[in-house]
């Protein structure tokens, strides 16, 4: 199924599942992404500090666009 196929589907759903959706699309992602991070093996300091990296770069305001955050989720859909 295609990012805006999904997109157009969502849209047509009452405001009332939008929460349920979201949250299914987020399980979808994690578990798409767990798949892809099966071969990794990282420790818990590698972990705890990638995972401070990464909020450091928010504080700093170190973001990605929003428009590229949507284009990079709309090619895993591709």
């Amino acid at each position: 199924m295609s990012y805006d196929t999904v997109c157009e589907q969502v849209k047509s759903l009452p405001e009332a599942c939008l929460v349920d959706v979201s949250k299914y699309i987020d399980f979808v992602l994690y578990q798409y992404a767990q798949s892809k991070m099966s071969p990794l093996i990282e420790s818990n300091e590698v972990f705890e500090r990638n995972l401070q990296n990464g909020l450091n770069d928010i504080k700093n305001g170190q973001v990605t666009p929003l428009n590229e955050a949507f284009s990079e989720i709309k090619s895993r859909f591709a």
